[in-house]
């Protein structure tokens, strides 16, 4: 059995960023599901760009027709690296942390699940153990999203992993994306009543924005910091050339719902006030385009798996303000929380790192997990 840390320089050293393929990880992974212990499936699909991405399911052959009494779920891909971070993917080990990109965010996460069923012995169950690999979650969590669709995760319960210290996250916000495309009509600067400027026309519907956001705070989660949906404009693009009148500018807001409020609220409030705005500036050419709705991940009635790793960690169970794949893939009336080594904050960025402490405290965690919901 390869130490769950080997097992991770290995992983960070195959680049898996959202828009490459992440076949060669999943292949990799496979080698360490025993044939004689793990029937697995492969889901395969191509990107937009036509770039294969493969979902696997891995699920115990015993006992046989038996429903998985848990699943482990974890994303494949990564964010992008800084070309000058030379450990993105030559990761090292020092002082206890292994640095590279996915290190925390959530191949860590992987590499104790590996390390978990790299030994695994299968003679015991009473019920299945369910693993699920999924591709593109850092760009809209396409992969769970398929594998939702197909219903092939079949466990009540499930894992999912993202770095939380190890701390049980039994909710999380959703994520609502869209782009507001401003247009108005092209002069030389040196006449613009001639034209009409989309990025002047563009900071009133920022201002509309603000409100809505504003709006937004309204009703408060306590459970959540800040306690409540938030509004980000992350994104403006607008102008050709300093001595054109602006002709177009576009702008991309993202916001995110706490449990209990609709995704699709933050963009009802922000159409309501580009009304508002529109009555009072009739000239006015916006429109907006919703890209992304995932509702937030919701708590469960059920709270004896997250009361377990409470208690396997001593960690108080808790919620986060970001989404993820659980809120996709929980079966009604089941379980799922969100879990893993590492921390966020220090993923999506250059020297992204996690403690092998924790890399070897989930293991046995994930391994207690199973003797209680899979060994009875």
């Amino acid at each position: 059995m390869k130490p769950v840390e080997k097992i991770l320089l290995d992983l960070v050293a195959i680049p898996t960023v959202s828009a490459q393929s992440n076949e060669p990880l999943i292949d990799y992974a496979q080698t360490f599901f025993a044939p004689n212990v793990w029937a697995f499936r492969r889901y395969p699909y191509r990107d937009s760009a036509g770039t294969l991405k493969v979902n696997l399911v891995a699920r115990t052959r015993r006992p046989p027709r038996a429903r998985p009494a848990l699943a482990l779920v974890c994303h494949t891909d990564t964010v992008p690296y800084e070309a000058s971070w030379r450990e993105a993917v030559k990761p090292v080990l020092r002082r206890g942390r292994i640095y590279g990109r996915g290190s925390s965010d959530v191949k860590g996460f992987l590499a104790c699940i590996l390390s978990a069923v790299s030994a695994f012995d299968d003679a015991s169950l009473a019920a299945p153990l369910e693993v699920a690999l999924t591709a593109e979650e850092e760009i809209g969590c396409v992969g769970a999203k398929r594998l939702a669709a197909a219903k092939a995760v079949r466990a009540p319960r499930l894992i999912v992993g993202e770095p939380t210290r190890l701390t049980p996250i039994y909710a999380g916000k959703g994520y609502g994306l869209a782009e507001i495309v401003v247009r108005g009509r092209e002069a030389h600067s040196a006449f613009p009543a001639a034209g009409r400027s989309a990025i002047f026309d563009a900071a009133r519907v920022l201002a509309s924005i603000e409100r809505a956001a504003k709006r937004l705070e309204r009703p408060r989660h306590t459970a959540f910091d800040p306690p409540h949906a938030t509004v980000n404009v992350g994104l403006i693009r607008g102008g050709t050339a300093k001595n054109i009148i602006p002709g177009e500018c576009r702008i991309t807001v993202e916001w995110r719902p706490v449990p209990g409020e609709p995704p699709d609220r933050a963009l009802s409030l922000i159409e309501e006030e580009l009304n508002r705005l529109r009555r009072r500036v009739p000239a006015l050419d916006a429109e907006i385009h919703p890209l992304r709705l995932d509702p937030p991940f919701e708590p469960s009635q059920q709270t004896e798996l997250r009361d377990l790793l409470s208690r396997l960690g001593g960690h108080a169970p808790s919620t986060v303000p970001f989404g993820a794949e659980a809120a996709h893939l929980r079966p009604s009336g089941g379980e799922a929380v969100v879990f893993g080594p590492g921390d966020m904050t220090t993923a999506h960025r250059t020297g992204e790192y996690v403690p092998v402490a924790q890399l070897r405290a989930c293991v046995r965690h994930l391994q207690a997990a199973v003797a209680h919901f899979c060994k009875g």
